[in-house]
């Protein structure tokens, strides 16, 4: 079959916590010889997000029940380490082109930042104190449903979850 390798590296140096991150990357992808219309992939990498201005504010209750909020400089870069196991699937359907795409992924989240909705209210803690997980399953067919339109449907499943000081909760967004 015809094997595809691509690699990445990506760097960066954050003056305000001083910060230096390297994210390596890679994905295989395989075209089986048993038939074109397959491909096989694997892809894994470590991935940071940094911090955005709400994460970095450290919001404290003092004796005097007054809020005091201070920019925490020792925040580092929220990571994620995935593997993505998936696969695609050409084909042809009412005389038009089709593509049915399918992904298997789970990713190892620490150095987490946790954060709690209140209707329209989003409270982060400020602090680095969390780790977790997500895992799921996407779906999608690609294609022409209607001559000349290209659209698609999709059907997801993702579960996610944190730990806080040894206890385990459901990020907000699962």
């Amino acid at each position: 079959g015809l094997f595809t390798l691509t690699a990445g590296l990506r760097g960066s140096y954050w003056s305000w916590n001083k910060e230096f991150i390297v994210s390596p990357r890679a994905s295989l992808a395989l075209i089986p010889n048993f038939n074109e219309k397959f491909t096989f992939r694997v892809a894994t990498g470590l991935y940071y997000q940094a911090p955005f201005y709400k994460e970095l504010r450290d919001t404290v209750c003092d004796a005097a029940n007054n809020y005091v909020v201070q920019l925490n400089r020792n925040i580092k870069s929220q990571r994620s380490i995935h593997v993505v196991l998936g696969g695609d699937y050409s084909f042809r359907a009412l005389d038009r082109p089709f593509k049915f795409t399918a992904e298997l992924y789970y990713k190892k989240l620490d150095h987490l930042v946790p954060y709690e909705v209140d209707n329209l209210r989003v409270w982060y803690s400020g602090q680095n104190e969390a780790k977790g997980y997500a895992a799921g399953l996407d779906m999608k067919l690609f294609g022409q449903f209607v001559p000349g339109v290209d659209s698609w449907l999709t059907f997801s499943l993702m579960k996610t979850q944190e730990e806080i000081n040894g206890v385990k909760l459901p990020r907000p967004t699962d």
